[in-house]
């Protein structure tokens, strides 16, 4: 009797012991199932601002940056356009960026060429203020050793900024005033209309001035005038003519106060004021007939 006691006891006692055993294992093993999300990355396309030689051509800078992206991800720009004042506007554009896959774990600089011509072509140039909106399709993909599938997505930018425009810089006249036969003045009647709504100031006027096929004068002028935003302004140059070398023919048509055939060209250096283009360069040339005065 005492024997079938002890086993039984033995018996019962086992399935007491393996419970809390199989218990602590399940709790142990739990937690090792779960798997840290992956952050979903973030892509942002920021407007640096424009650069500029002259009007006619602007360079848009661009940064594309990225966070919770590392550097065994990869994005590739998939396609892009362009709005100007709403209106898709691709055409008077084109797209400086890096092709193919790309890492995009520091700032990737992006650069749009803006044609102002071609703008102008579809109505939407020239303007006092630009509103441009550049849009990225990008592919981005995930590496690392459980690389996931890629994922569209899409990133926009509004570039907003002030227009500038040449001066409409035109000559109503020259004329040759008589005053001594060797050194003489001639007088150019200028007009300039400033179509932008900040000042314009022509810093420097470099000029050439031919009569009959050969050279009157040629010389630069510094600080001409300064023509307030949205005004026209008419004034005077008086510039100095040689007569040393000038041929007899038309030394006499200057003495008898007849008109002269002329080609008066040249550049002006327009100073605006404005940070990505304060100083550009703008050409002219006329020719025709000058009257010559007493």
């Amino acid at each position: 009797m005492k024997k079938n006691q002890t086993f039984k006891k033995r018996f019962i006692v086992k399935p007491i012991i393996a419970v809390p055993v199989l218990a602590v294992f399940f709790s142990l093993s739990f937690p090792a199932c779960k798997s840290t999300p992956v952050p979903a990355p973030s892509l942002t396309l920021i407007f640096k601002g424009p650069e500029a030689e002259d009007p006619s051509f602007l360079k848009l800078h661009f940064t594309l940056d990225a966070k919770a992206v590392s550097s065994e991800d990869s994005v590739t720009i998939k396609s892009w356009k362009v709005l100007a004042e709403g209106r898709e506007a691709g055409a008077a554009f084109s797209l400086d960026y890096p092709k193919g896959k790309f890492i995009p774990v520091n700032s990737v600089p992006i650069t749009l060429d803006m044609d102002v011509a071609a703008l102008a072509a579809m109505g939407l140039a020239p303007r006092d203020n630009y509103d441009i909106t550049l849009i990225l399709e990008l592919n981005f993909e995930r590496g690392g050793r459980k690389p996931l599938p890629p994922q569209a997505i899409e990133v926009i930018c509004r570039a907003a900024f002030p227009g500038v425009r040449p001066p409409d810089f035109s000559i109503t006249g020259i004329a040759v005033i008589k005053a001594e036969l060797v050194n003489t003045r001639f007088r150019v009647a200028l007009k300039i209309d400033n179509p932008n709504p900040f000042p314009l100031e022509l810093s420097s006027f470099a000029y050439e001035l031919f009569g009959n096929g050969r050279l009157w004068a040629d010389g630069i002028e510094k600080n001409i005038l300064k023509v307030e935003g949205k005004s026209t302004l008419s004034g005077d140059l008086y510039l100095i003519m040689n007569f040393i070398n000038m041929e007899r023919m038309l030394l006499d048509q200057i003495i008898k106060l007849e008109d002269v055939n002329y080609s008066f060209s040249g550049d002006v250096q327009v100073s605006t004021g404005v940070d990505y283009l304060p100083v550009f360069h703008h050409s002219f040339k006329l020719s025709g007939f000058s009257r010559v005065l007493e």
